[in-house]
């Protein structure tokens, strides 16, 4: 699925993902569904077929509260299976496109739905070049500037990262006097006679300093790499070391934030794959199988950790010492109260 129609989905999904009562239900039920789940059936809203996704699903996770069951996601009972019981309870979640599910007591004593969506990287949103050009041109018609292009520039500061451009500093300095005489004159307009000149002028100045200061107090830098290196792509097809290596190139701040730990011996990171992952994972499921090389791991990092929330057998490890090596999981959670499908 592109990322256009993920986000279109998301945004279908808006006025629904918030915590809703649902008196039926005894418990605070929070559930995430696929990005790809529809949000209503039986036709537009106001038809008398018409139920959103969260009304569907109610009955199922009061079956569940009745039955003892607190809690469900990738391997619980039957949830994956293609075909169910009639009325079986994960079914209709499955069918609904609930990938997890937990509850908590309701402090106020009536159950709820808090439902979110889960979107995996290959859906987020991008840039579409197409969808800019088409406003472009849009706009060009109607005599208005083009939209900005959704694009970031290349950075222009150097091997450093700032989270404000000192440019910026310097530009809110320079327009200080301009934005002190426009604050001033608002506040005329709009509390007419309350203050005298004098005052507003004082008044002005501290707002706006105060504007300055809160942006140098969150001024700060960090160095990068003289030549940092490309950050590639990944899809359904990429190897698991190469794909460990595309999610510490897009989160540099993992080594970063490991290193100011200089003191601890171990400074590891955890990766763990879902379901968007899982091909990469597959393809060592024979047993004693491991990644062929090693990772490229930022400078700092001492061994990396792998896992998969399909798979509940065993995790893989890797370290500068001992290279590759598979440790079993302890066994399995328990089995819930419900036990699926029969």
């Amino acid at each position: 699925m592109t990322s256009s129609v993920a986000e279109q989905n998301r945004h279908s999904w808006e006025s629904n993902l918030k915590e809703r009562a649902v008196p039926e239900l005894g418990l605070g039920w929070h559930v995430v569904f696929e990005s790809t789940a529809k949000v209503a059936y039986g036709g537009r809203k106001g038809s008398r077929r018409y139920k959103d996704a969260l009304t569907v699903i109610s009955p199922a996770l009061g079956e569940l509260e009745r039955r003892g069951v607190t809690g469900f996601g990738p391997g619980t009972a039957c949830i994956e299976e293609l075909f169910h019981d009639k009325g079986c309870p994960y079914g209709i979640l499955g069918a609904a496109g609930v990938s997890f599910g937990c509850s908590l007591p309701s402090n106020t004593g009536t159950g709820f739905i808090s439902a979110g969506l889960m979107t995996g990287y290959d859906q987020m949103p991008a840039f579409d070049p197409g969808h800019w050009a088409k406003e472009a041109e849009k706009n060009l018609r109607q005599g208005k500037p083009a939209p900005p292009s959704p694009v970031p520039e290349p950075s222009r500061i150097g091997p450093v990262l700032w989270s404000f451009d000192p440019g910026f500093l310097a530009l809110l300095e320079d327009r200080r006097a301009e934005d002190e005489r426009k604050w001033a004159e608002v506040t005329r307009a709009l509390f007419p006679g309350r203050h005298t000149d004098a005052e507003l002028a004082e008044l002005a100045r501290r707002e706006v300093s105060e504007w300055i200061a809160y942006a140098r107090s969150l001024t700060w830098q960090a160095p990068l790499p003289a030549e940092p290196p490309p950050i590639d792509d990944a899809d359904g097809s990429t190897e698991l070391v190469k794909l460990l290596e595309v999610e510490f190139g897009l989160h540099q701040d993992l080594a970063s934030k490991l290193n100011a730990a200089s003191d601890r011996p171990h400074r590891e990171v955890f990766f763990w794959l879902t379901r968007m992952r899982f091909s990469a994972w597959y393809r060592l499921a024979d047993p004693g199988v491991l990644p062929q090389r090693s990772p490229n791991v930022p400078a700092g990092i001492t061994g990396v950790w792998v896992g998969c929330l399909l798979d509940e057998t065993h995790v893989l490890h890797w370290d500068h010492d001992t290279g590759w090596t598979r440790h079993p999981l302890p066994a399995p959670l328990p089995i819930p109260g419900f036990p699926g499908c029969a």
